[in-house]
């Protein structure tokens, strides 16, 4: 609050390299997307599993770690999708709900960052590499 005029002072903007709050963060272990088309294969792998699978094939994507990480949960919901939505009622819920996280999973990979979907990243993280 400003003393002589009562209104709040605007806060002090960030240090130069300070990381910004809310914002994606990057770490060691778990490095952001390595281009523009990672970061597409990542998240277009969640609605299409053919992407999915195909990043982790082709040889630039497969040994990135963050297509690595998105695709192969991508896989692991599609999968869990097919197989919910074969069964009446109980499994379509569940196919909806799978399909409410593929949702948020793939906005969370459009923004470079990693989202580890409830009980499927617990069934897969062996094969990410965690």
């Amino acid at each position: 609050m400003d003393e002589n005029t009562g209104t709040p002072t605007p806060p002090a903007p960030p240090a130069p390299g300070a990381p910004v709050p809310g914002a994606p963060q990057a770490t060691a272990d778990r490095p952001g997307p390595a281009s523009d088309t990672s970061k597409l294969l990542a998240a277009l792998g969640y609605i299409f599993w053919i992407v999915a699978l195909i990043a982790i094939l082709i040889e630039p994507y497969k040994e990135e770690k963050f297509v690595k990480f998105h695709a192969i949960q991508a896989l692991a919901l599609g999968v869990a999708s097919m197989i919910a939505w074969m069964i009446p009622v109980v499994g379509w819920i569940v196919g909806i709900v799978i399909l409410v996280f593929q949702i948020i999973a793939l906005i969370k990979a459009f923004q470079s960052e990693y989202y580890e979907v409830p009980v499927v990243f617990g069934l897969v993280k062996s094969f990410i590499g965690e």
